[in-house]
């Protein structure tokens, strides 16, 4: 029964070889009707492929050689001859195809270039746009260029020319001519341009000496106009100290008439951006007689105390104060806007101990939220409320503008008020109290124009700072910024600005 298995199995394998065989033949492999995939190969036969199960199992897969050709197949790039024309790969360019260079499959690549075939070897013919290759150790376009496409070579901090140097000297354009000022005799005389980076800046620079101010945001890299006063000619104008037109002047200590100690304006040895007076220059006057005190920044009195304002001093300042009693509100308000004390006609003065409220002389402007409430404390008095601003302006008839219902340009100093008259428009601060009909019912003046008013009137805030309404528009305002109850301009508490300035107000008069 056992001899009768073998029997029947090695049949019925020799019966499967041999359908194999024919479809093998049919494939184009004819030495062998019984050949599995080594066409030809004797020592493949059907006698070993009749084999037990235990044999197969055990045995390790028979080498099966390169896979069978066709005559009418198509040839691949495989190193194998895939159509039987006994030619290997001959329908593929491997000497100039960059898809198939020098072996199949093999692709010619670098980063960010052109690439191509030559001579069956990978050749990096170019770099794409933008891409430069500065290192010789790779083929690689490695380094992208700054500025695509590339231009010639400016002194701004910046490869322009995409060779991986920024500003190198030999690639620069010359420096605009006449860049640095070489004024004779002062600190830029031996000045030359130079290439470098001040602060965030980099540009052509003057290589200035010591004593030279530098300002980088300035195209020669000096200040337009010297900032220092140290005897040192720091814009090489000619002229050392030439912005502090007052040096060699007469000054005080502040107290004028009678109790003035004169001297003589010097730069100043603790602060080199002003001046001070040196009061030892000159010998003391003989002390004048007191007078009564006004507000000016001198002690007038001779007591001591410069611009009295204690309510309980008989010799304190009576501010000029107008009182409103209307709308429901009853307090005092400065007739013109503030100045400080020793304003006068020509300066806005630069005395901050108090507020004054003068005629005639400019009114005190660039001025914070804060140090206005402080100049109104100091004189007694407090910043006005929104609505007793308000009220002063439109009066018991509650008027549109302080001097009526009806806009008149020439009135009050706006926008289109001509501070000069003659061509064009000119806008310009005037002195308190010169348009005198510009003036409100009751008798408070430059409510409308001449400059912005700050009031308590807080309208929420700005990161840290507060928003303050400020009143009555200024010499730029138009029309509608010029009305008593318009509310809209509004500046955060630091505002500093040449168009911005106060007025007081008290609940008692003066």
């Amino acid at each position: 029964m056992f001899a009768r298995s073998r029997f029947d199995r090695a049949s019925h394998q020799a019966l499967l070889l041999g359908l194999l065989g024919a479809l093998l033949a049919l494939t184009g492999c004819h030495e062998d009707a019984y050949c599995v995939g080594h066409c030809g190969d004797a020592s493949v036969d059907a006698g070993d492929a009749a084999t037990s199960d235990a044999d197969t199992d055990d045995a390790s897969p028979p080498d099966l050689g390169p896979p069978p050709c066709t005559p009418t197949g198509d040839e691949v790039c495989n190193g194998l001859d895939d159509d039987c024309d006994a030619l290997i790969d001959e329908d593929f360019d491997l000497q100039t195809n960059p898809r198939n260079c020098g072996a199949c499959d093999h692709t010619c690549q670098a980063l960010n270039a052109d690439v191509s075939c030559v001579a069956a070897e990978c050749v990096v013919t170019g770099c794409l746009e933008g891409f430069a290759d500065l290192d010789p150790t790779t083929s690689d376009c490695e380094y992208r260029c700054p500025v695509f496409p590339a231009a010639t070579e400016l002194c701004n901090g910046v490869d322009d020319d995409c060779d991986g140097l920024i500003d190198e000297a030999a690639e620069l354009p010359p420096p605009p001519a006449d860049l640095c000022r070489t004024t004779p005799g002062t600190p830029c005389a031996a000045a030359r341009p130079v290439c470098t980076t001040r602060g965030t800046v980099t540009s052509w620079f003057c290589d200035y000496g010591a004593g030279v101010e530098f300002d980088p945001s300035v195209p020669n890299g000096i200040v337009l106009e010297e900032s220092l006063c140290n005897g040192a000619d720091g814009d090489c104008d000619g002229i050392a100290d030439d912005p502090f037109t007052t040096l060699g002047g007469a000054c005080d200590d502040g107290g004028r008439g009678a109790c003035r100690d004169q001297g003589v304006l010097r730069c100043d040895p603790a602060d080199p951006s002003g001046t001070a007076c040196d009061l030892s220059a000159l010998p003391d006057p003989a002390p004048g007689a007191p007078s009564a005190e006004v507000c000016n920044g001198l002690d007038d009195d001779c007591d001591g105390v410069v611009d009295n304002s204690d309510p309980a001093d008989p010799g304190r300042i009576r501010d000029d104060m107008v009182h409103v009693a209307h709308g429901g509100l009853d307090f005092w308000i400065y007739r013109d806007e503030a100045s400080r004390p020793d304003a006068t006609s020509a300066a806005v003065g630069v005395s901050s101990g108090r507020a004054c409220a003068n005629p005639g002389v400019r009114p005190w402007s660039r001025v914070s939220y804060a140090d206005a409430e402080a100049a109104c404390a100091a004189a007694g008095k407090r910043l006005c409320t929104g609505a007793e601003w308000a009220e002063a302006c439109a009066g018991a008839s509650a008027r549109t503008y302080p001097y009526g219902g009806a806009y008149d340009a020439a009135t009050c100093n706006g926008a289109d008020y001509d501070s000069t008259p003659g061509g064009a428009v000119d806008h310009a601060v005037a002195l308190t109290g010169a348009l005198a009909l510009c003036t409100s019912m009751d008798g408070v003046l430059d409510l409308s124009g001449n400059v912005k008013e700050w009031t308590n009137d807080a309208r929420g805030t700005v990161g840290a700072q507060t928003i303050y309404v400020v009143r009555g528009g200024s010499y730029e305002s138009p029309q509608l910024g010029l009305t008593c109850g318009t509310d809209l301009s509004r500046a955060t508490a630091d505002t500093l600005l040449p168009t911005l300035g106060f007025r007081c107000c008290g609940d008692t008069g003066p």
